[in-house]
C-alpha cells in the first residue's frame, strides 16, 4: 500500500479547513507556492476578489421566487417579471456566468501558477497542458448530510426546474381560460413554489451554523495529485537529470562548441576523435558506400580511438543530438580499415587472403563466416520486436552471431537487445512527457462558484486557448473516472481528444478507470468548457456513483486511500504523455 501523500496531510491536517477568502486559504496558497518553488519553478500568485459564499445568493433566488408566487394573484405582471428575471439570472449563476453570487460580500483569494517550459527546438511549437486543482474547502451543508446526499441529484433538479417553471405557471394565471379558475391556479403555483422553502432554509442554516470541512478528498487529494505529477515532470534543482531524455549524458547548452569546449564540458568519451558537419552540409551518415563516419577513410582515428560525428541542420541541433545520446562508434584498427567486407568479387577475396589469423578468430568468436552480410541479415530481422526470435536465428534464438559462451548465458544477446530497446523507448516516452509546456495551477475560491478558474481564464485566456486543461477533483476515494460531460445549467461535453487519450491510457495500462457523466456541482472544468476551452475533469466515485464524504465533516485524511492518489498520479502522468 502506498504511503499517504505529505501534501495531502499538510493541507487537510496541518492547515485544516480552508474556507474561501480565509487566512487558512492564504496559508495553503503559501504552502503550495513553497513546494512549487522548491522544485525550481517560477511561481506566480494571481490575486483576485471573490465572494465569501454562494448561500446568500441562492437563498435570495428562492425567496424572490416564492414571493413572486405569493403575489401572482393580485400583481400578476410584476410577479411574472420578477420570476423571469430570477430564473434567467440563477441559470447564468449555475452556468458559472454573472449572477447574484458576484454581488455578495467579497474578500481576497488567489491562484498559484507555476509553468514548466522546456526549451523548444527551432520551428517547434510545444503542446500546452494545464493541470488544475482547487485547494479551498467547502462549508458543510445539510444538503450533503449522509441522509440527504443520496438524493442530491433529485433535490437539486427540483430546485432548478421549479425556478425555471415558475414564470410559466404565473403566466398561465393570466390566460382567459384559466382566469375562471384563478384561485385553483394560484394554489397550484403556491404549492409548487413551497418546495423552495427547503433549499432556502438549508442555505440559511449553512451560513449560520455550519463550518468548513477539512477537505481531504475535496480537494487536498487533487492538489496532492497535481504536485505528484509535478515531481514526475520536473527534476529537482541541481540534479543531473536531463529534462529531454533519461540517458546519463551531462546536459550542455545547445550553442556552437569548439572541440576544446567539448572536452572541457566532459561530454566526450576518452580516446575519441570529434568530427563536425557544419550547417548546410549534405553529408549524411551511413549512406550506401559511405563509411567515413565509421572511420574507414583518410584521416580516420588511430586504433583504440572512437569516432564521433555531430550532425544537424544547425549547430544547436547537432549538439542537441549529441546530448540526447547519439552512440559513439568504435573505430576498427588499421588492418580492418583497409578491409571492406562489402567489396565484391576478387577484391574481397584478396582482402580475405591478406587477413591475419586474429581477424579470422574474431569472425569465429562472433559466429559468422566471411560471407556474412550484416545489411541483408538486418532486413531479415526487420524490427527490434523480432530480435531474438527463434525463427531465422540459431539454436539459442539469437541473430547476428554469438557473444560469449552460450552455455553460460544462452539468452545474452536477446536480453541485451531487449534492454537497449526498452531504454530507447523509455527515452522517447520521457521526451513525449517532458517536452510539453505544462502549467500547474492551484485555484482558490472554487467552492463558491469557480471564481479562481474564472480569474485564470480572464487573465491568461489568450495563452491557454489551444491548451488541454485537466481538472483534478475528489480523487482520494472510490473508483477513478474521466468525466465525459458536466454542468449544472447546461451539459458540456468534455474535449474529445482528452477523452480519447484517457481511454487509450486506461486500456493500455489495464487500469480500472472509465469515462462517466457527472451531474453534481460545477467544477473548474465546467467554467473552462462554458468558455469553449478544451477541458476534462478526472474524479473518483463510490459504488453508488457519489463523491465520498462530499462537503461533509467526515472528509478527513483517514477516509482517503493513498493508493487512489498514487493511481491518479500515474494516470494523469500517462495522460500528459499521450497528448
Amino acid at each position: 500500500m502506498a504511503e499517504q501523500s505529505p501534501y495531502l496531510v499538510e493541507l487537510a491536517e496541518g492547515i485544516g479547513a480552508r474556507p474561501v477568502t480565509s487566512d487558512a486559504e492564504a496559508r495553503a496558497a503559501d504552502y503550495i507556492t513553497g513546494v512549487m518553488s522548491g522544485r525550481g519553478l517560477t511561481v506566480e500568485t494571481q490575486e483576485f476578489d471573490s465572494p465569501r459564499t454562494y448561500s446568500w445568493a441562492f437563498a435570495t433566488y428562492h425567496l424572490l421566487t416564492i414571493l413572486a408566487a405569493v403575489f401572482s394573484r393580485r400583481l400578476p405582471v410584476p410577479a411574472l417579471i420578477v420570476a423571469l428575471v430570477v430564473a434567467y439570472v440563477m441559470r447564468r449563476d449555475l452556468d458559472t456566468r454573472w449572477g447574484l453570487t458576484a454581488l455578495m460580500p467579497k474578500g481576497p483569494s488567489q491562484n498559484v501558477i507555476a509553468r514548466h517550459e522546456p526549451k523548444a527546438r527551432r520551428g517547434e511549437k510545444l503542446r500546452k497542458v494545464v493541470l488544475v486543482a482547487h485547494y479551498d474547502s467547502a462549508r458543510a451543508s445539510l444538503a450533503f448530510s449522509p441522509g440527504m446526499v443520496r438524493n442530491f441529484n433529485v433535490t437539486f433538479a427540483l430546485m432548478k426546474w421549479i425556478t425555471y417553471v415558475m414564470p410559466a405557471l404565473i403566466a398561465a394565471e393570466l390566460l382567459p381560460v384559466v382566469h375562471r379558475f384563478d384561485r385553483i391556479a394560484w394554489y397550484v403555483t403556491m404549492g409548487v413554489s413551497a418546495y423552495l422553502l427547503v433549499p432556502l432554509l438549508i442555505n440559511v442554516h449553512r451560513e449560520l451554523f455550519m463550518r468548513a470541512t477539512p477537505g481531504a478528498n475535496d480537494n487536498a487529494s487533487g492538489v496532492a495529485t497535481l504536485l505528484g505529477v509535478m515531481e514526475r515532470l520536473v527534476p529537482e534543482p541541481g540534479s543531473d537529470e536531463d529534462v529531454f531524455t533519461t540517458t546519463s549524458f551531462p546536459r550542455i547548452e545547445t550553442t556552437r562548441r569548439t572541440e576544446e569546449e567539448a572536452w572541457a564540458a566532459d561530454v566526450v568519451p576518452e580516446d575519441a576523435v570529434l568530427s563536425y558537419s557544419p550547417p548546410g552540409s549534405s553529408r549524411k551518415p551511413f549512406e550506401d558506400g559511405d563509411f567515413d563516419d565509421l572511420g574507414w577513410a583518410e584521416g580516420a582515428p588511430s586504433e583504440g580511438q572512437t569516432s564521433m560525428t555531430l550532425e544537424g541542420d544547425s549547430d544547436e541541433e547537432a549538439w542537441r543530438a549529441f546530448a540526447e545520446g547519439k552512440p559513439a562508434e568504435a573505430a576498427p584498427g588499421p588492418e580492418e580499415r583497409r578491409r571492406n567486407p562489402l567489396l565484391p568479387g576478387r577484391k574481397r577475396e584478396r582482402e580475405r587472403e591478406r587477413e591475419p589469423e586474429s581477424k579470422q578468430d574474431v569472425r569465429d568468436w562472433l559466429g559468422v563466416d566471411e560471407g556474412f552480410d550484416a545489411k541483408k541479415e538486418g532486413r531479415k530481422i526487420g524490427s527490434w520486436d523480432h530480435f531474438g526470435d527463434e525463427d531465422g536465428g540459431d539454436d539459442s534464438g539469437r541473430k547476428g552471431g554469438a557473444a560469449g559462451d552460450a552455455t553460460e548465458d544462452p539468452d545474452f544477446a536477446a536480453d541485451e537487445a531487449a534492454r537497449i530497446r526498452r531504454r530507447v523507448l523509455a527515452s522517447e516516452k520521457d521526451r513525449e512527457l517532458t517536452e510539453k509546456e505544462v502549467w500547474f495551477v492551484a485555484t482558490g475560491a472554487e467552492e463558491v462558484g469557480t471564481f479562481g478558474m474564472k480569474a485564470l481564464l480572464a487573465e491568461h485566456g489568450e495563452e491557454l486557448r489551444g491548451a488541454h486543461i485537466i481538472n483534478l477533483d475528489n480523487l482520494g476515494s472510490g473508483n477513478l473516472a474521466w468525466i465525459t460531460s458536466e454542468g449544472m445549467a447546461r451539459r458540456y461535453t468534455s474535449d474529445r481528444r482528452l477523452q480519447g487519450a484517457a481511454r487509450r491510457v486506461a486500456t493500455e495500462n489495464d487500469w480500472p478507470i472509465k469515462g462517466r457523466d457527472y451531474r453534481g456541482l460545477s467544477t473548474d472544468a465546467t467554467a473552462a468548457l462554458a468558455r469553449r476551452f478544451k477541458a476534462m475533469s478526472v474524479m473518483a466515485f463510490d459504488i453508488n456513483g457519489r463523491l465520498p464524504n462530499w462537503h461533509w465533516e467526515t472528509d478527513t485524511v483517514s477516509e482517503v486511500s493513498p493508493d487512489n492518489v498514487a493511481l491518479a498520479v500515474d494516470f494523469v502522468t500517462a495522460l500528459i504523455r499521450e497528448l
